[in-house]
């Protein structure tokens, strides 16, 4: 095959300490201990949707590349895989007599991806300094921790928790390189959001949409008013709708938003769970009885309180219904959480974002807007795509 250029995350995870573990406790041990990390590590990054390049004897190279979020795919593998290793130390301990750590470097950047020849079985590989960078990121890691590249980082600020690393001078490198520390993932963090951690330019030249949707808003009063708005990625769907949304605050609406993201095809109905936790006031890290305390007090100030009604919510959250709430069948649930979100004065406005799965039908976030007592549906409904 030819060679190929492209843009790619690649990941270097290996154990600590692995060539003492293996002169002590012989190659066979050895071969067992990494045969475990490496089923861990693997499935960590299959889950999001990278791929294992080669073992590297005390740990892997992986790459992501085929989709556009694949430097914040690379950070939630790292993390994934420092979190279950956490988990299942006990058990490697009491298995192979050692409870590994693991260190892992993380770089963005282009790489040359074909088959070198030679006397080796064909096979393609990736080259370049951006792999080399990622190995030697690896080794500045602290055990039990994930170190990226400054490319990296800026690709995934404001989506990723991380804090700054210092400056190091890197092997081949004409001067140091900054890099961060890997703390943690955020939750439901949508890029757009990201770019407002790093400020937003001047807005300009889609007066006409922006006045579209005010004068929808103004009328929500007669009924329902729904708007897709369709375009290309990167023509500015996400800032048109944040700047509706400033508008909105200002007239005192009540906004809810949920959010469509890659990794999330498992959840249904994920956009609308974001829609409840906005609607009924779910904080991230509320437990089961805070939730069920919430959406009671909610039920109440509504008039709909019933073990029925909070039952249909609570399944619909992924969370147990109590013993009294009766069978409870998804699209009921469905259905009750939008006739809540309905009785919410004085208005409504939800932003659900949909994705076509094959990427072919870039479908913007889509905005809602009605007056107590409406009703959420998909007719009467404007396609405009955005030029």
């Amino acid at each position: 095959m030819e060679a190929e250029r492209r843009q790619v995350t690649v990941l270097f995870a290996d154990m600590v300490g692995f060539t003492p573990f293996s002169e002590r406790r012989g190659e066979e041990a050895a071969y067992s201990l990494m045969r475990s990390l490496s089923k861990l590590m693997g499935e960590s990054v299959n889950e999001q949707g990278g791929i294992v390049e080669s073992f590297t004897g005390d740990g892997i190279m992986a790459a992501f590349g085929a989709l556009e979020d694949a430097p914040l795919r690379a950070c939630r593998a790292a993390v994934t895989i420092l979190e279950r290793l956490k988990e299942t130390g006990p058990d490697l301990e009491a298995k192979h007599g050692i409870r590994p750590e693991i260190r892992i470097g993380l770089n963005t950047g282009p790489a040359v991806i074909g088959e070198v020849g030679g006397y080796a079985p064909a096979r393609s590989s990736l080259h370049g300094d951006t792999i080399n960078f990622a190995a030697r990121l690896q080794t500045l890691a602290e055990p039990g921790s994930a170190i990226m590249s400054e490319t990296t980082h800026r690709l995934v600020q404001g989506m990723a928790e991380s804090r700054f690393a210092g400056e190091h001078w890197i092997k081949g490198k004409a001067k140091p390189q900054r890099v961060f520390r890997l703390e943690a993932i955020r939750q439901s963090a949508p890029r757009f959001e990201s770019a407002l951690s790093r400020g937003l330019t001047p807005y300009v030249g889609r007066s006409c949409e922006l006045k579209t949707l005010k004068q929808s808003l103004m009328e929500a009063g007669t009924g329902l008013r729904v708007h897709n708005v369709v375009g290309e990625p990167g023509i500015g769907k996400s800032r048109l709708l944040y700047e509706f949304r400033q508008h909105v605050g200002q007239s005192r609406g009540l906004v809810l938003t949920g959010n469509c993201f890659p990794d999330g095809q498992q959840t249904p109905f994920l956009p609308l769970i974001e829609v409840m936790h906005g609607l009924f006031r779910i904080a991230a890290g509320d437990g089961e009885a805070i939730i069920a305390r919430k959406l009671d007090d909610e039920l109440r100030a509504l008039g709909l309180a019933s073990a029925q009604n909070c039952g249909l919510l609570l399944h619909l959250l992924g969370l147990k219904p109590p013993e009294d709430a009766g069978r409870t069948r998804t699209c009921q649930a469905f259905r009750a959480s939008q006739r809540f979100a309905a009785l919410r004065p004085p208005r409504v406005l939800r932003s659900p974002l949909w994705t076509d799965r094959t990427k072919s039908l870039p479908h913007s976030p889509t905005y809602c807007s009605a007056r107590s007592g409406g009703c959420m549906s998909d007719q009467g409904h404007e396609r405009r795509p955005l030029r």
